[in-house]
């Protein structure tokens, strides 16, 4: 636009020095309906530079003034946008370090940039549920997009709404390029909803796709068949049993310790038994450290063999284990008294305390906690 203005001021001026190279000073006559303006030539331009003038010193002015405005606006935006991305960040490693109060702090502080608005959510629904508020989370997750409902299955299951949880990650689940950790959300959601059918058909069919390390298939095959064990009058034997080759090798362990734990000897009594016979005693008091249930035959064998080992301290921890479990808590009291001359050790905790507890010693029971605790 000033470009433009200033060619006409040119063309102008050159109109007028024209005339007044020869000595002309122009006469200009311009009309426009009933109004007529007479002027010379140099009137005019002098009229049309001043003019130019005062619009392009209004046009600055307006310029400055907006570039004022706009840079306080700028600089609000910027003070924001800067007080949200500070609030991210600290509620972010507020949640790596567990610090709940911190994480709560920084979230009332500000609200995230608009495309973290459904991680805030998330994150917020994440420290109700550590405070113990399952109402609240809930409503938080309700406020989160669609598309982000289904990756926040974990905190669905907490705040105790597995049909939500399973409603958002069934067609995911379901797509043959699942990825591991869409299937490995969907199993621990099927698991916790207690859907004993699919759950099983899911990992027969999809296990391979899971890419499970041997500590995950354990934790996964102990929580299972806890919770069969708990909640249903289902045989794990005959579960386990079941099992395609692969995933039998992989559920051996959780389902030995699960039987041991509950009391059903009887499916691992001869893998017990040669352990035994073998010498592998660290590995069979490991495994009986959380006996809940008595067994005579290998009871028997443990006092035949501690008859030539009777300073065996693992052989003297299965026996302590194995009274326990029949009730026989004075014997196991009396074990623990004697190991307590060596060297503790920690797997002996549980057991110990039981059989004081169960004796009356409690003074005894209660320094063993603390002494673990410490």
């Amino acid at each position: 636009m000033i470009r433009w203005l200033l060619v006409i001021a040119l063309f102008f001026m050159v109109m007028a020095g024209a005339h007044l190279l020869i000595d002309e000073k122009g006469y200009v006559l311009v009309s426009a309906g009933v109004y007529t303006v007479e002027s010379t030539l140099v009137s005019l331009i002098f009229i049309v530079l001043v003019s130019l003038a005062i619009l392009i010193m209004a046009f600055k002015s307006s310029k400055a003034i907006w570039r004022v405005f706009g840079g306080l606006s700028k600089h609000r935006a910027n003070k924001r946008a800067a007080r949200q991305e500070a609030a991210f960040e600290q509620s972010i490693w507020a949640l790596i370090n567990g610090q709940d109060e911190s994480l709560s702090y920084a979230l009332q502080k500000a609200e995230f940039p608009e495309k973290w608005r459904d991680q805030q959510c998330a994150i917020q629904a994440k420290a109700a549920l550590h405070a113990g508020q399952k109402v609240v989370a809930r409503e938080y997750l309700q406020q989160l997009s669609e598309p982000a409902q289904s990756k926040v299955s974990q905190l669905w299951l907490a705040a105790e709404q597995q049909e939500q949880a399973l409603e958002s990650l069934t067609p995911q689940a379901q797509m043959k390029k699942a990825s591991p950790t869409e299937l490995h959300a969907y199993v621990s959601a099927l698991l916790q909803a207690k859907d004993w059918d699919t759950l099983l058909s899911t990992i027969v069919q999809r296990h391979k796709q899971l890419h499970w390390n041997e500590q995950q298939w354990d934790s996964f095959f102990n929580g299972y068949f806890d919770a069969i064990t708990q909640h249903t009058d289902k045989d794990i034997q005959s579960l386990q049993s079941e099992l395609p080759r692969a995933l039998k090798l992989l559920s051996h362990n959780a389902f030995t310790a699960v039987c041991v734990r509950t009391g059903q000897l009887a499916p691992v009594r001869k893998e017990l038994i040669k352990l035994l016979k073998k010498d592998q005693l660290d590995e069979l008091a490991k495994i009986l450290q959380h006996l809940g249930g008595a067994d005579v035959e290998l009871r028997k064998l443990v006092q035949s063999k501690l008859k030539k080992q009777p300073e065996q301290t693992e052989l003297l921890f299965c026996l302590a284990c194995l009274a326990n479990g029949e009730g026989d808590h004075g014997l196991a009291a009396q074990i623990f008294d004697t190991l307590s001359t060596t060297p503790w050790q920690a797997m002996w905790l549980h057991q110990a305390e039981l059989a004081f507890a169960k004796t009356g010693q409690y003074e005894k029971a209660y320094l063993l906690l603390s002494d673990q605790q410490n």
